[in-house]
């Protein structure tokens, strides 16, 4: 099957995919995957409904459904947290996309997790192969199958024998669905991990797909399969892309610490005001959040807004 196949029967099979069987997934305890910023309650929903009701600028939050996109199980943003908006909304893996006609789209590390295509230039023949995963006597392997023409468009034109390019084609997909629906207006606002196209096609020669389990990096993206989380970074144009074509204006990308230094100041401002001693665990959250050495410049905001 083509690599992006394997990936969404790995991560989202209704029987044995990683995301759809009840498991404990994000956190920091030895037996989770990896952790991200909305791990750190409560300060990391505080900062995103001030940056969300600064986006919103001059219209008033209670006139906008605060959807949550690709929450865990039992988890969510707000939890604990007082909010200004009309309602909160939350759709989890199966649920169908309904979004209502004012919202406040959110997620954090959803698109990521979305099926991408792997490539690896070929030293036989001196051009671009697709990856396939072939089951053969009982283990996975992958095998090159030769590109379809749409795709080499989106190659790296001076390729290398060995280079491998990963193309997150599920998220763009996945972002379409969700902006189209409804004709919805308000604001669409995402953490994630990404880069530039130009970064991805110059730089990665060794892709940037990977697998993470029990809180390490694996390379092998092949072993665990259903057991472990695969992820690649997204193409931060490409995104943008498809939010200027469902007329969304006002859009960007910023390294999570820049964006939140300019859209959730008052929170931030509030908590150095509270003086909290450097051990203090809301403290340390909100270092992990801003801090470039951790979360700050790892994940990036995309944003844009829609009238």
């Amino acid at each position: 099957m083509p690599f992006d196949e394997f990936v969404k029967w790995a991560l989202y099979d209704g029987q044995t995919g990683y995301y759809s069987t009840a498991r404990k997934r994000i956190g920091k305890q030895a037996e989770c995957d990896f952790y991200t910023s909305s791990t750190l309650h409560p300060i990391w929903g505080e900062l995103v409904v001030e940056a969300c009701v600064t986006l919103l600028g001059q219209h008033n939050p209670a006139d906008f459904v605060f959807v949550e996109i690709a929450a865990e199980p039992n988890d969510s943003v707000l939890n604990s947290i007082t909010h200004p908006f009309g309602k909160h909304q939350i759709i989890r893996l199966g649920d169908p996309v309904k979004m209502p006609k004012q919202a406040i789209a959110y997620s954090n590390e959803w698109l990521d997790a979305q099926p991408f295509k792997r490539f690896r230039f070929s030293k036989e023949s001196k051009g671009w192969k697709e990856i396939y995963v072939l089951k053969e006597k009982d283990q996975l392997v992958e095998i090159e199958q030769p590109i379809h023409p749409n795709d080499e468009n989106s190659l790296p034109k001076n390729g290398k024998a060995g280079d491998i390019f990963d193309w997150p084609c599920g998220a763009r997909h996945a972002l379409r669905k969700m902006l189209a629906f409804n004709s919805w207006s308000g604001v669409f606002l995402t953490f994630d991990y990404g880069l530039t196209r130009e970064v991805l096609l110059r730089d990665r020669p060794q892709g940037t797909a990977r697998a993470y389990h029990r809180q390490k990096m694996e390379t092998n993206l092949l072993s665990r399969p259903s057991e472990q989380d695969l992820t690649c970074h997204l193409c931060w144009e490409d995104l943008e892309e498809c939010l200027e074509e469902e007329n969304f204006r006002s859009i960007g990308v910023k390294n999570q610490e820049s964006f939140l230094l300019s859209h959730s100041s008052k929170r931030i401002r509030q908590a150095f005001e509270e003086k909290l001693g450097p051990h203090d665990p809301k403290m340390q959250a909100l270092k992990e959040i801003l801090h470039p050495a951790h979360l700050g410049h790892s994940l990036h905001a995309l944003w844009g807004v829609r009238e």
